[in-house]
């Protein structure tokens, strides 16, 4: 059978690039940002109206791009951004600026043109080269280029423009709606123009429930502006967000939430870091010769930057403050308003519960949605109208005396949900260490399916630094493993998608995100590879060694980069004389360690002061020491020669 080519199905685009050609909002901001990318200084947008004959365009004065360029970007599906160009762009020829951190990273914002227009006419000049192309799609082929002109040089300017061709599409985005979704993403850096239908797009064009402006006074050196931007609606980044700093109409640095302001202020990785945009004006800090020559950021000994970085960060913190109390605020109403009904059905007392539990959910817990609260707050109120809470009553009943002080000295120091959360993380710890405790006493034991699980949910017995609820298991990785073994590993790893299956043990890979300044995800910061061998094998230069090749292999294939840390333990029943020493690679970013399993274990109960021995009577470690020792217990097999002595004495 002949190998045919790929082809692509009707609305291949839509599936790939999803909202960017489907959704006018996001179309039309990815092209923009293209334009900052570009590093454009103004951007001219004509919206189209079928009812006054006027097609889309958009054009900027940033770089271009040469015809090469142009027919790489673009017939590249998959182009990688970052990858080609960096995470900044420099300034056009002739051009003053600091370097611009880009938005665009996958380069999907390219097709979002398709979104506002069935085809276009793309013209761009750059280095005195000039083209024009147009760019259409068909039902088999998600994009077609023709070349219409081409001027290889002497052309004058730079910059990019698109033009729609054919049929003007009704757009269902107003053009005040679109003034005040582009005026809440790019008002960020007076630099930066966008001008729609002829009229430049100004902090006038953000509703008032989007904008607020406060002045704050920095005593003995004057007044500063501050302009609260709230787009209603958290993007998926930081990229459009943050604290952006004027000086003269003129912006220093980037607007991004800086490390200082993520300690005082707010996380940049919460939901309000992706929604909000301050713009500070203060014009005065000039005068004080606070701005670098550069104007890439400040004088950190400056005295007035100094005494004004601080103030405008605590008016910053007050402001989301307050957006989230009237927040709470609508929420609490919303809540109450849609439980009312049954809320009111129950007796007074239970009625104040109900609502005191509304109230403290709503002020304590932020990231709880409306729903979630009403699904909460309607269990509460059945809980209230069942018997079952006097249960607790016949429960204190029958304790000691002696139990039922320890229980007053406990609830006298500690709520119940901060003893029920640490009781729990314990109880979680000690069955660990009590499942473990016992199967590494069985022989044959099976590390796969019986020891990995364990060591997944374990990875605190290695030390405090392997304490974070955040390292995952790494299916990515472990398949890059995998194909080391060119299918000679255990066909049992078709089923144990965590782990590596070979025939002396098995590896499981766990890993730690990494982040930028940004907050964003850029790798992994922390490996921890744990190699489990089988019974009877001595550990030694050798299991280290395979470790090693790991690493070089994921380094190789990209998974992990130069800065990760990497933490391996090769563990088993005895180690080789001579090699229980940490093996370390790397300038000592990779360190590997041989451990024996007996050591793990009672490494593992110094962790938890030895709590096991003091409670190892608690009824939850009784009942899973009798459920693991039935589950090792073999079943009863009647013998075939006394099946025959049976069959013999009956005839």
């Amino acid at each position: 059978m002949q190998q045919e080519d790929l082809f692509y199905e009707d609305r291949f685009l839509e599936s790939w690039a999803g909202s960017i050609i489907t959704n006018p909002s996001t179309a039309i901001v990815e092209l923009v940002a293209n334009c900052w990318d570009a590093y454009a200084t103004e951007v001219n947008i004509t919206w189209p109206d079928p009812k006054k004959n006027q097609q889309f365009s958009i054009s900027d004065n940033g770089k271009g791009m040469t015809l090469a360029e142009f027919d790489y970007i673009w017939r590249a599906l998959s182009y990688n951004r970052i990858a080609k160009g960096g995470d900044t762009t420099a300034p056009p020829s002739g051009v003053e600026g600091i370097p611009r951190v880009v938005f665009g990273k996958n380069g999907k914002g390219r097709f979002a043109s398709f979104c506002l227009t069935k085809s276009y006419q793309i013209t761009s000049i750059k280095d005195g080269q000039k083209f024009v192309c147009k760019v259409s799609r068909t039902p088999s082929k998600p994009l077609v280029i023709e070349l219409v002109e081409f001027v290889d040089k002497d052309a004058v300017g730079h910059g990019t423009a698109i033009t729609g061709e054919g049929e003007i599409r009704q757009i269902n985005l107003s053009v005040e709606q679109l003034r005040e979704l582009l005026g809440g993403r790019f008002l960020a850096n007076p630099s930066f123009k966008v001008i729609l239908n002829g009229t430049p797009i100004s902090f006038a064009d953000i509703g008032q429930s989007s904008l607020s402006i406060v002045d704050v006074e920095v005593p003995n050196y004057g007044t500063v502006k501050i302009y609260h931007i709230d787009t209603r609606k958290a993007d998926k980044t930081t990229k459009q967000h943050g604290i952006a700093w004027w000086v003269m109409n003129r912006a220093v640095g980037e607007c991004r939430w800086r490390g200082d302001d993520v300690e005082r202020i707010l996380d940049g990785r919460t939901e309000k870091a992706k929604r909000f945009t301050f713009i500070v004006q203060a014009d005065f800090l000039n005068k004080e010769n606070a701005v670098k020559e550069d104007w890439s950021g400040f004088v950190e000994k400056n005295v007035a930057w100094e005494v004004t970085r601080p103030i405008v960060q605590e008016k910053i913190r007050e402001i989301i403050d307050n957006t989230s109390a009237a927040e709470r605020e609508d929420k609490r109403s919303a809540v109450l308003e849609r439980v009312g009904h049954s809320v009111n059905a129950l007796p007074l007392l239970s009625k104040d519960r109900v609502t005191t539990f509304v109230n403290e959910v709503v002020d304590t817990c932020p990231n709880f949605g409306e729903q979630e609260i009403v699904q909460l707050t309607s269990i509460l109120a059945k809980l209230e109208k069942s018997k079952s809470q006097y249960g607790l009553l016949e429960i204190l009943h029958n304790q000691d005396p002696h139990d039922l002080d320890a229980l007053h000295e406990v609830l006298s120091q500690w709520t119940i949900g901060m003893a029920k959360i640490v009781l729990d993380e314990i109880q979680s710890r000690l069955r660990v260490i009590n499942e473990l405790r016992i199967k590494i006493q069985v022989t044959g034991i099976d590390e796969v399916k019986e020891l990995q699980p364990l060591f997944a949910k374990g990875l605190w017995m290695f030390g405090d630094k392997f304490e974070s609820i955040h390292f995952t298991s790494n299916k990515g990785m472990t398949t890059v493993i995998r194909e080391l073994f060119d299918g000679k590993a255990d066909k049992a790893s078709l089923n144990r998608p965590d782990f590596v299956i070979r025939g002396d043990g098995s590896t499981g890979f766990y890993s730690l995100p990494s982040y930028n300044e940004d907050h964003e995800e850029t790798g992994v910061g922390h490996l921890v590879i744990v190699d489990l061998k089988t019974t009877k094998l001595s550990l030694g230069s050798k299991e280290k060694e395979q470790i090693w090749k790991y690493v070089k292999e994921l380094k190789k294939k990209g998974y992990i980069q130069p800065e990760t840390r990497v933490d391996g333990f090769v563990l088993g029943d005895q180690i080789e004389s001579g090699e229980g020493g940490t093996r370390t690679e790397d300038n000592d970013k990779v360190k590997i360690q041989p451990l024996l399993y007996s050591i793990i274990l009672s490494r593992a109960e110094q962790r938890l002061l030895k709590l096991y021995d003091k409670v190892k009577e608690a009824p939850f470690l009784l009942s899973q020491q009798e459920d693991l020792e039935k589950f090792f217990e073999p079943i009863a097999v009647q013998q075939p020669d006394l099946v025959e002595t049976e069959s013999a004495v009956a005839k």
